[in-house]
């Protein structure tokens, strides 16, 4: 194996078995705070695209009907006037309730509200694109009248956060548009114009004008250094077949896009019914064809250097299909007692057979039970989500519900990390595989759907802070090499990782 220190200007360089892509300006989103609190931009039509004018943001005034209630429900609203935009005019647009107006219908955001996703999608005005919650508070309206058209969403809290986020675009009928912002709490969106259909976006100052621009204009803005996790994505897909179900993508150093978290999964299709996963595809979002399932993050390889961290990876790479199965349990009702609070892993006092993806193995001891094994393996029931077995080869398994008295006494929850060695007393249920089909349906994947065999692609994103120098690729081709045989343990034999590049 060999490499430089930085890779040749191509898109990406094969590297064994792993592909290496460096920074150019297109894969990390710079730090980059908001600017515009308290003043607003002007968008006005020009010779080949938009002038861009900072304004002072004038007073909300009235907010009209309230058109938008839920998260991905976006409202289609008429307008008074044909609006001219892009070369192309418009009679109605739809309102988002991420910050966002298309003029054509636009597929869900799901986690992804980047710079690439928006230019990839529909025309589309972003007035303050980011992940928002109406559904936890605030409101998005609109007022109409013969000279313009006003959005205004007011004290929308972001996804996550406890915050209030309240702005406003106005679209006028000689195609100006103006976006003004009395409230923003959330600090990390992107502020634009695209024609859509996947014309780039180069990188603007917003706020200091910007004089006719053609095509694609918008300014990301964000707290923190991270990667552009679709960029990335699609420029391996710019040098490779699509042939893989999912990517893993690991870093020079820590450029986490999503604060908080360690690591994570992004379901990018999923077409399996009766597992409890959403019905998705955003592929073409990703720049894949129609093939990749998921892609895992996995950040820095430094704490990798002397251990695989497989507990991790499998973990991750699990979440494809778990965990979000319910059960029908006896009074009749769909159960969720068999998820801790997220309602995406294993509740801790669930008898997983130490699964990847949380709970314990649990035996029953005098008084109660004992949690005596944890994260080691696939369980029957994960294999049975997973496509590795039919429902006739998992047996009966079983959660404590009422736990109590607690040895050490700390109080654990069912969304509290696996470990060995709690005792408590409780309720056993039995659950069958019967009582999982009951409440979701039986498990029904697309014909041809390779799930005995998952092909991956192994990525390293650098940068010249940080270069894919040799021994940083050979932490990540190791764990790739490792995760092989582990994976096919943690199955039983059942499941298969293919890992080489075309």
């Amino acid at each position: 194996m060999g490499t430089s220190s930085r890779p040749p200007d191509d898109e990406v360089t094969p590297v064994g078995e792993i592909a290496v892509l460096h920074d150019r300006g297109d894969l990390l989103i710079r730090k980059n705070p908001f600017d515009l609190d308290g003043r607003g931009l002007r968008f006005v039509p020009a010779r080949t695209g938009f002038d861009v004018i900072p304004v002072t943001a004038r007073a909300p005034g009235s907010l009209g009907d309230t058109v938008v209630s839920g998260r991905d429900e976006p409202a289609l609203v008429e307008l008074p006037f044909a609006f001219p935009f892009f070369g192309r005019s418009y009679r109605g647009v739809y309102v988002h309730a991420d910050g966002l107006l298309t003029f054509e219908p636009a597929p869900a955001s799901g986690a992804d509200r980047s710079l690439p996703r928006l230019v990839s999608g529909p025309p589309a005005i972003a007035a303050f694109y980011t992940d928002l919650a109406p559904d936890r508070g605030g409101t998005v309206s609109v007022r109409s009248s013969a000279a313009e058209v006003v959005v205004t969403w007011t004290d929308l809290p972001g996804s996550t956060q406890v915050n209030k986020n309240t702005f406003q675009a106005a679209l006028a009928a000689d195609g100006s548009i103006e976006v003004a912002y009395t409230r923003i709490e959330t600090r990390e969106g992107v502020v634009g114009l695209t024609p859509g259909g996947g014309q780039g976006a180069a990188a603007r100052d917003l706020s200091a004008g910007v004089v006719d621009a053609a095509g694609s204009v918008a300014e990301v803005f964000s707290e923190s250094e991270r990667l552009d996790l679709v960029s990335s994505v699609r420029r391996f897909y710019r040098a490779y077949g699509d042939v893989f179900d999912q990517l893993v993508v690991y870093t020079t150093r820590p450029m986490n896009p999503l604060g908080g978290s360690f690591a994570f999964e992004l379901n990018i299709k999923n077409q399996t019914r009766g597992i409890g996963v959403e019905i998705v595809d955003s592929t073409a979002e990703w720049g894949s064809a129609g093939r990749l399932q998921s892609v895992v993050f996995m950040d820095s390889l430094e704490p990798y250097r002397e251990v695989d961290g497989f507990e991790i990876l499998g973990h991750e790479v699990s979440h494809r299909w778990l965990a979000r199965l319910r059960f029908r349990d006896a009074a009749g009702t769909t159960s969720t007692k068999l998820l801790g609070g997220d309602l995406l892993h294993w509740s801790f006092f669930l008898d997983s057979d130490a699964s990847l993806i949380g709970g314990n193995e649990i035996a029953e001891v005098t008084g109660g039970f004992e949690t005596v094994d944890f994260a080691r393996r696939y369980s029957a029931l994960d294999q049975y989500a997973m496509g590795l077995r039919g429902p006739e080869e998992v047996p009966p398994f079983f959660v404590v519900e009422g736990a109590d008295r607690f040895r050490p006494n700390r109080g654990y929850k069912s969304s509290s990390s696996p470990e060995a060695g709690v005792r408590f007393s409780g309720r056993r249920t039995t659950v069958t595989i019967g009582d999982v089909v009951a409440a979701l349906g039986p498990r029904v994947a697309p014909t041809g759907e390779a799930s005995r065999v998952l092909r991956q692609a192994y990525l390293l994103v650098g940068d010249d802070g940080t270069p894919p120098t040799e021994d940083r690729v050979a932490v990540v081709d190791r764990i790739r090499g490792h995760f092989v045989p582990f994976y096919s343990e943690a199955t039983d034999g059942r499941g298969q990782v293919e890992t080489r590049l075309p």
